[in-house]
């Protein structure tokens, strides 16, 4: 797990490096995704119950609701947002999509939505910066052109397929979830 978050770390830091250091480890998406964000998953719910040091109005049982919302919209955006790049991004990379790649980009991806939760989970002022986090993902979803063997000229659909799978979903889906519970 320390690995996987090492990366998110340094694809916020360095999206560039970022990448190259998740090829260059060559980690399967099921090594990523057992060993990575399974557990990353998890403790980013859990700061969902951090929450109820500094928010005296919210109950346990809502943190642990919002936590359950946050890792069933983590684990569905997983899958959504494969699906939906692994039809989408055929028709931007020369030769054949290198779904290893896809899968490892979209797990990665959503760990980044999961580390912008969990930062403003941890935060307990309300500042207006934490909000605007998920805006470098735009960056890092730019930057994967690269690992993805996307075409230069593809990258701004790259961008906005990605956002959609991987910034949008996340947040949709975790709006649906709470509304249900």
């Amino acid at each position: 797990m320390w690995l996987y978050i090492r990366h998110l770390i340094q694809l916020v830091l360095s999206p560039t490096g970022g990448w190259n250091d998740i090829s260059e480890a060559a980690r399967t998406p099921e090594e990523v995704q057992r060993r990575g964000f399974y557990p990353w998953t998890a403790l980013v719910a859990l700061s969902e119950t951090v929450r109820c040091l500094y928010e005296p109005d919210l109950s346990v049982f809502t943190a642990l609701g919002c936590a359950l919302a946050v890792a069933g919209s983590m684990l569905v955006t997983l899958y959504l947002g494969r699906l939906l790049l692994d039809m989408s991004l055929v028709r931007l990379v020369d030769g054949t999509l290198n779904v290893s790649k896809v899968a490892v980009f979209t797990l990665y991806m959503t760990g980044m939505w999961g580390l912008f939760i969990m930062v403003s989970n941890l935060v307990p002022a309300s500042l207006t910066i934490v909000h605007f986090l998920p805006l470098l993902s735009v960056l890092v979803i730019f930057k994967a052109s690269a690992f993805l063997g996307v075409r230069e000229e593809s990258g701004i659909a790259l961008l906005g397929w990605g956002a959609l799978a991987t910034i949008v979903a996340p947040y949709v889906i975790y709006a649906l979830l709470t509304l249900l519970l």
